[in-house]
């Protein structure tokens, strides 16, 4: 199945491991990268693994326990919708 990544998620993504590596260390960016990899991989294999969400329309699947996926599939793909970290105030989420 075909993973698409929105700008947003692209956005988040970049945006979480910039300030893993500025005020974490690498080591932790790399380790959060794998995992979200890791995550893709099983979403490639079962789409329906995360949780749907009514309120939003999408799924969501915790990646590590300050960040949550939220992705969209249909029977072509999966698109990644947003990584949000959950440490923040959920306003906004998916705009």
């Amino acid at each position: 199945m075909k993973i698409i990544w929105s700008r947003k998620a692209e956005y988040n993504f970049n945006t979480i491991e910039n300030y893993l590596k500025q005020f974490w260390s690498p080591l932790i960016a790399q380790k959060f990268i794998k995992d979200v990899l890791h995550i893709i991989t099983l979403l490639d294999n079962n789409p329906s693994l995360g949780k749907y969400n009514p309120k939003l329309k999408c799924r969501s699947i915790v990646i590590s326990r300050n960040v949550t996926l939220y992705y969209e599939t249909t029977e072509d793909y999966i698109e990644l919708l947003a990584f949000h970290n959950n440490r923040q105030k959920p306003i906004n989420i998916l705009i």
